[in-house]
């Protein structure tokens, strides 16, 4: 504990907070201005997508509580542990006229200390969608502040951190396997940066990453060579390189078995041939050539059975009992990567093919756009286009597509007034991805045809 910090400063700063901290299924909530909070240091999360959420939010309302801190300082009044981007996206419904949004109910909470606080955002964070580069940042995260609460004998609620190791505690809160909690950690611990730079820029997958944590640096960089020459590298393609690694490792080793055998049985022939016993074999001629070892193709050297095999050879390339060592002795964590690996290829995949359609809609086409109609009153028009326009419409789906321009055309008394709008559309959700809308209806997103 802190020094100078007493039992009677907790409960003057939770009675100014107006926060009641006892262990309940109910917990206190408080309506606070959006202005009176700040963005957490602490939370490292990355923030997309706000209007969207802010778009959701328009609808439905906000369907979670922010979470606060409450702690006064020159940036405001409540420090945010949890829902920055519901955050975000209530200051832009504000910024774009929805002054009904500004006040929000929020939950308040007192953490004691840095670690517990950073806990919090990490556990509140655990169900979002996540970067290869947040996942890594949280468990990183997560664990040094675990450590420090359980050498100071600190407790986490619902949690031991006493007992058992804490890879287990960490896969419980974040709610993944052990396993991927062990590949984040050599990854983080074993990656050189230059390659941790490319898992942070999403140019590499993380199974590939988790594969070439396993290399040593000078391998990493020989594969970092190949990656900046060619743009890319795959799972396979490390794995295809460390197996050459050990196929060059053990064919050296092999032949300097060979090699030692050989010289052992020329000494003891020389020893036998000085006593008379075996007469050293004589040579002629110049037509005598020494074996080449590196000319051997044999698949014995790969295989499970070659210590106990009683016919292998070095020159064998085919064998209905050859089990390739390599693969029989793959662990689980070898064969979760090689999954996530095509998974990942899978991904990549889909995600250029749906890259080259968006670039080939691009494409500047030859016939004018043909711009669709909306009728709308006068009230509904000064809506969409006065200086705290609402950004969002529900209307008949005209087949409506993102990137269309639209026509808003004013009618009164069941005839056109002659003003009108451009409005290009931002963003669309139909009965399919959103299921409050009635078939045939959606909600398209508006802003001014030059903006």
């Amino acid at each position: 504990m802190a020094a100078g910090f007493s039992v009677k400063d907790a409960l003057n700063k939770n009675s100014k907070a107006g926060i009641d901290e006892s262990p309940r299924a109910r917990f206190r909530t408080k309506d606070i201005s959006i202005f009176k909070m700040y963005r957490n240091d602490m939370n490292f999360y990355s923030i997309e997508q706000i209007e969207e959420l802010a778009g959701d939010i328009l609808m439905y309302g906000l369907k979670q509580n922010l979470e606060l801190v409450y702690a006064p300082c020159d940036k405001g009044e409540y420090r945010i542990v949890a829902g920055e981007r519901r955050w975000e996206a209530l200051k832009y419904l504000v910024s774009k006229g929805y002054k009904e949004f500004e006040i929000a109910t929020s939950k308040l909470t007192t953490p004691q200390d840095d670690d517990e606080e950073q806990v919090e955002i990490i556990i509140a964070n655990a169900y979002r969608v996540k970067t290869i580069s947040d996942m890594i940042e949280e468990e990183t995260r997560l664990k040094a502040s675990l450590e420090r609460m359980k050498a100071a004998g600190k407790k986490v609620k619902g949690y031991d951190l006493q007992s058992g190791r804490l890879r287990e505690v960490i896969s419980s809160m974040l709610h993944m396997s052990k396993t991927k909690v062990a590949q984040i950690e050599a990854v983080n611990n074993n990656l050189i940066p230059e390659w941790k730079e490319e898992l942070k820029g999403e140019r590499l997958t993380f199974s590939a990453a988790y594969e070439l944590s396993g290399m040593s640096s000078d391998e990493q960089r020989e594969a970092l060579g190949k990656f900046i020459e060619t743009g890319e590298l795959t799972h396979k393609d490390i794995k295809d390189m460390k197996e050459a690694k050990a196929a060059e490792a053990e064919k050296a080793q092999v032949e300097g078995k060979m090699d030692f055998d050989e010289v052992q049985q020329v000494s003891e022939s020389d020893t036998e041939a000085e006593i008379g016993m075996n007469p050293p074999e004589v040579r002629t001629g110049d037509n005598y050539e020494t074996p080449h070892p590196e000319g051997i193709t044999s698949i014995c050297y790969s295989c499970t059975e070659y210590e106990t095999c009683n016919v292998k050879t070095g020159t064998c390339t085919s064998c209905d009992q050859y089990k390739n060592r390599t693969e029989a002795y793959k662990t689980d964590e070898q064969r979760y990567s090689e999954e996530q690996d095509a998974i990942d290829h899978e991904t990549k995949k889909k995600l250029r093919e749906m890259e080259q359609e968006e670039k080939m809609q691009k494409l500047p086409s030859t016939a004018p756009e043909k711009i669709k109609t909306i009728r709308v009153s006068q009230d509904k028009f000064e809506e969409y286009t006065g200086e705290y326009r609402k950004p969002y419409m529900i209307t008949k789906d005209d087949g409506f597509k993102v990137g269309n321009v639209v026509k808003l055309v004013v009618f009164a008394a069941g005839k056109a007034t002659g003003e009108t709008a451009d409005m290009r559309i931002t963003c669309k959700d139909d009965d399919i991805t959103c299921s409050g809308l009635s078939d045939g209806w959606c909600v398209i997103g508006l802003k001014g045809g030059n903006e």
